[in-house]
């Protein structure tokens, strides 16, 4: 759809479910939030059997189906413009998929039967597609993966955050060898260099300062991260150093997530005391020249967090398993980790009041994201139901035609006698000669006694 041909002022949160799509059993669902003209016109699934689905939410078809993982897939993350997919799993692999290479393909696949009432899209995966290996780089890990990110405007460095609450910065930058011998032409050949990993140490006890989630800056420049403890750390991105330690959170409970904004000037958190934290994000300088790796003095700077809200469900005590905000950063929004309800809940950002709760069927949710250019959310369940909630753009059609009238009912509409008659171009012509010659005989008739001869 054309964003220009939205119209600014309807409602810019969704409020039922448009259309369903369907696949195995889901456990990650993210739009594509990339730099280019098609961000937001795609979702990646990851499932729990391994497998990846990337569908087209306007045709509600199945665009790829990636396999490379035998366990369940724990997180996706889109690069800066869309191109590659990063993946990681219980099988403790991290694979990178290019989508821009050519697909091979591989064994057919095919959903599981569906056991749910709901009616939904039909889609590829029900005629069985041809599952593709398109991966560019394999990352292997000495424990499952619980979530990946790639940096800003970087599709070569990695942020990973391991099960065992250690978290890696990995360069998978390919390095090339050139050489060149007297008389001959230029030799170009792939040096044999394995990912650059760096771990992010805090310096302190392992246990004390376990790091359980870990999220790039919008910007690109610090690498935030939640401990078992309930502090944040905040890291460099280029080189790993410890900057600064936060603990504005008021709270020992371990983090789960962190969530961004567009921006890099709000940050939401889920700890395990089942609230969620506003922080609002600046820059601050701590004044001292630090030296890097070409050996030239910058400045050293940090991020001042600040908190602004605290978000909780007084009543039911709601646990909550995935967060983020909306594209213009009005709104918070999270599902609600219940195995009995699929709830997506959407707070105000100014006041942190609840707006609405959007109630689904009674499958267990896993996964929710919000679509970058448009109100529209994408909630995954268990049972491989992906539910769309939008609110349906209303047709103006006085931008079509000038001259139409928009009614509020419907109204009978009374013909002339002659409105739909065929009329014959000839017999038309003929007619208004006709027409003409009566008219100048009447007029000659009228004043010719007063036409002076």
């Amino acid at each position: 759809m054309n964003a220009q041909l939205l119209n600014p002022f309807t409602i810019d949160i969704p409020d039922s479910v448009a259309s369903t799509i369907e696949a195995a059993e889901c456990t990650t669902c993210v739009f594509n939030h990339g730099l280019n003209a098609l961000h937001g016109q795609y979702l990646a699934v990851g499932r729990s059997d391994g497998y990846i689905t990337v569908w087209d939410v306007e045709t509600k078809s199945v665009v790829r189906v990636l396999s490379g993982h035998v366990r369940a897939v724990t997180a996706l993350a889109w690069s800066s413009y869309n191109r590659y997919l990063a993946s990681c799993s219980a099988d403790w692999n991290v694979i990178v998929w290019d989508l821009a290479a050519k697909s091979h393909p591989g064994p057919a696949l095919r959903s599981a039967p569906s056991t749910s009432a709901v009616p939904r899209e039909s889609n590829g995966e029900s005629a069985g597609v041809q599952a593709g290996s398109e991966r560019k780089v394999t990352l292997r890990f000495d424990c499952p993966v619980a979530s990946v990110q790639f940096a800003p405007g970087n599709s070569k460095k990695l942020l990973v955050v391991l099960a065992s609450n250690q978290a890696l910065l990995v360069d998978i930058t390919e390095k090339v060898r050139v050489r060149r011998r007297a008389g001959a032409a230029i030799e170009v050949d792939d040096a044999a260099t394995s990912p650059v990993r760096i771990g992010l140490h805090t310096g302190v006890g392992a246990e004390s300062t376990a790091i359980t989630a870990a999220r790039f800056t919008p910007d690109g420049k610090f690498i935030v991260a939640g401990t078992s403890k309930g502090s944040l750390l905040v890291f460099d991105s280029q080189t790993g150093v410890l900057l600064d330690e936060k603990s504005v959170l008021a709270t020992t409970s371990g983090v789960k997530k962190l969530a961004f904004d567009a921006a890099g000037r709000l940050l939401v958190v889920n700890c395990n005391d089942r609230a969620l934290r506003v922080l609002a994000v600046s820059t601050t300088d701590l004044g001292t020249g630090v030296e890097d790796e070409r050996s030239t003095k910058r400045r050293r700077t940090s991020l001042e967090l600040t908190l602004q809200h605290k978000i909780q469900d007084m009543i039911q005590r709601t646990a909550w398993n995935d967060l983020g905000f909306s594209p213009d950063s009005d709104y918070i929004y999270a599902g609600a980790a219940h195995k009995a309800a699929h709830n997506v809940y959407v707070w105000d950002r100014t006041s942190g009041t609840l707006v609405k709760m959007l109630e689904g069927p009674k499958d267990w949710l896993v996964g929710v994201d919000w679509c970058p250019h448009r109100p529209m959310l994408a909630s995954a369940s268990n049972t491989g139901t992906i539910y769309l909630w939008f609110t349906p753009a209303e047709e103006i059609w006085s931008a079509y035609a000038p001259g139409f009238e928009e009614l509020e009912e419907n109204i009978e509409y009374e013909e002339r006698e002659d409105e739909f008659d065929f009329i014959d171009d000839q017999d038309s012509k003929d007619r208004q000669k006709q027409q003409e010659q009566e008219a100048a005989h009447r007029w000659r008739s009228i004043y010719s006694p007063w036409i002076p001869r």
